[in-house]
This record gives structure tokens, sequence and C-alpha cells, in this order.
């Protein structure tokens, strides 16, 4: 997801503004934040589960189980940050490119 906004940002900056390219710009915002929202209650899941686990003692389970899963979630909460920080350049572009297209059809 955040390739696909990253490049539609790209294409956006270099583009005129059209109502083509604004809806565009508006479904990518909308499936965006829609992960990153899936992303949040994921992640929340995430969070107490590791609680549970912590706050009871593990039969079979050793630390090699938090070694491996630590990584990859904080790797998955930088990715969700990056996401979302894509997002909102995409929505600054939006809004200038909505700024642009209304004083040039008014």
């Amino acid at each position: 997801m955040i390739g696909h906004v990253a490049a539609l940002r790209e294409v956006s900056a270099s583009s005129t503004a059209t109502e083509a390219l604004l809806a565009q710009i508006e479904d990518r915002l909308t499936d965006g934040y829609a992960w990153a929202l899936n992303g949040d209650a994921w992640s929340m899941r995430f969070e107490q589960r590791l609680y549970e686990l912590g706050s009871k003692p593990l039969v079979g389970v050793d630390d090699c189980d938090y070694r491996t899963l630590a990584p990859a979630y904080l790797r998955f909460r930088r990715e969700l940050a990056a996401l979302r920080r894509e997002l909102g350049a995409l929505r600054r572009e939006r809004d200038r490119l909505l700024a642009d297209w209304r004083a040039s059809s008014g």
C-alpha cells in the first residue's frame, strides 16, 4: 500500500488537477486509511496477546519466540507509521490540487 500511495503522490505532484485525478486520490486515501485502521486493530490485538502471554507461565515456549516476534512487530509498526506519513503527504497534495482546480474553474 505504501508504494501505491507514494506512486500516486509522485504522479499528482507533476499533474494538473482533474476530476479523475482527484477521485483517484480520494479512493487511494480511503483505501490507505482503511489499511492503517486495520493495522491499528491488528496491532492492538497483538499487543493484548503478548500481554496475556507475558502474564502467565508458558509451558514449552522459550525466549526465542519473543525474540522472533518482537522484531516482526516493530517492523510492522514502522511500516504502519510510514504508511500514515505517505497518506498525510498525499492528503496535502490533494488539498493543493483541489485549491488549484477550484481557482482555475471559478
